[in-house]
C-alpha cells in the first residue's frame, strides 16, 4: 500500500467517526462493496471519502443515509464508478501476482510450521523426516491452485458479502471442496521430486514472498 493511500485511509478513518451508528453501518457495507470493484485502491478511498462527507452533509440537515444514497447502496456506488478508471489488464495481472505471493506466504509459514511442531515432537531439529521435505510437482502446483482459488473467493466476496447462507454455500463451500479434492488428487499424482528442502528454508522463502507482495501492492494501489 503506497504512502498517499495510508495518509487517505487514515483520513478517512478519522472522517467517518463524525458519523452516526447508522451512518457508519451503510457505510461500512459501501466499502465493502468498493473493495470488490475494479479500480485502484487509491480511487476506491477517494470515492470513500466523497461519501463519506455527503453522508456527513445529509445528517447535518436532519437526512438518514438512506435518504441522501437511496435505498439500495450497489445502484449508488455502480452511478459513482462509472466516471472512474478502470484497473488496465497490466494493473490486474500485478494483482493478481500480489495477491498470490501474499497466499504463499502464508501457507509456506504454515507448511514449514508444521514439519518444525513435527520435529520438535521427534526431538531433533535435523531429523531427516519430518523436517527434510521433498516438493514434489504435485505438491507445488497443489500449493499454487490453492493460492490462487483463495485470491479468487476473496475477489468474488467483495461485491456480495451479505447474501443467504444458502448462496454462500453454494457459491464458496462447494468450490472450496472441489478445489481441495482437485489439488489434492494433483498432490498425489504427480510425484515426480522436484527438491529437497529443510523446513527451516521456508520462512525466509515467506519473508521473501511477503517482500515481493509489498513491494507490488505499493506500486498498484
Amino acid at each position: 500500500m503506497s504512502r498517499r493511500v495510508k495518509e487517505m485511509l487514515k483520513e478517512n478513518n478519522e472522517l467517518q467517526e463524525q458519523l452516526s451508528d447508522d451512518g457508519k453501518k451503510v457505510l461500512t457495507d459501501i466499502v465493502v462493496y468498493l473493495r470488490g470493484a475494479p479500480v485502484s485502491m487509491y480511487e476506491q478511498e477517494r470515492v470513500r471519502r466523497d461519501i463519506t462527507q455527503m453522508l456527513i452533509d445529509g445528517e447535518k440537515r436532519g437526512s438518514s443515509a438512506r435518504e441522501v444514497i437511496g435505498e439500495d447502496y450497489k445502484v449508488f456506488c455502480d452511478s459513482v464508478l462509472e466516471e472512474i478508471p478502470r484497473l488496465t489488464a497490466g494493473q490486474k495481472v500485478m494483482m493478481t501476482i500480489r495477491d498470490m505471493c501474499g497466499a504463499m506466504a502464508v501457507l509456506s509459514l504454515l507448511w514449514g510450521g508444521l514439519y518444525l511442531a513435527l520435529s520438535a515432537g521427534y526431538g531433533d531439529l535435523n531429523s531427516v523426516e519430518p523436517s527434510y521435505t521433498t516438493v514434489t510437482s504435485g505438491r507445488l502446483l497443489q500449493l499454487v491452485i490453492i493460492a490462487a482459488a483463495g485470491t479468487w473467493f476473496a475477489r468474488i466476496y467483495y461485491p456480495n458479502p451479505y447474501k443467504s447462507r444458502a448462496k454462500l454455500w453454494l457459491q464458496y463451500t462447494v468450490p472450496a471442496i472441489i478445489v481441495v479434492f482437485i489439488s489434492s488428487r494433483v498432490a498425489v499424482i504427480l510425484k515426480k521430486p522436484l527438491f529437497t528442502i529443510h523446513a527451516v528454508l521456508l520462512v525466509p522463502i515467506a519473508v521473501i514472498l511477503l517482500i515481493i507482495y509489498k513491494i507490488i501492492d505499493s506500486r498498484v494501489a
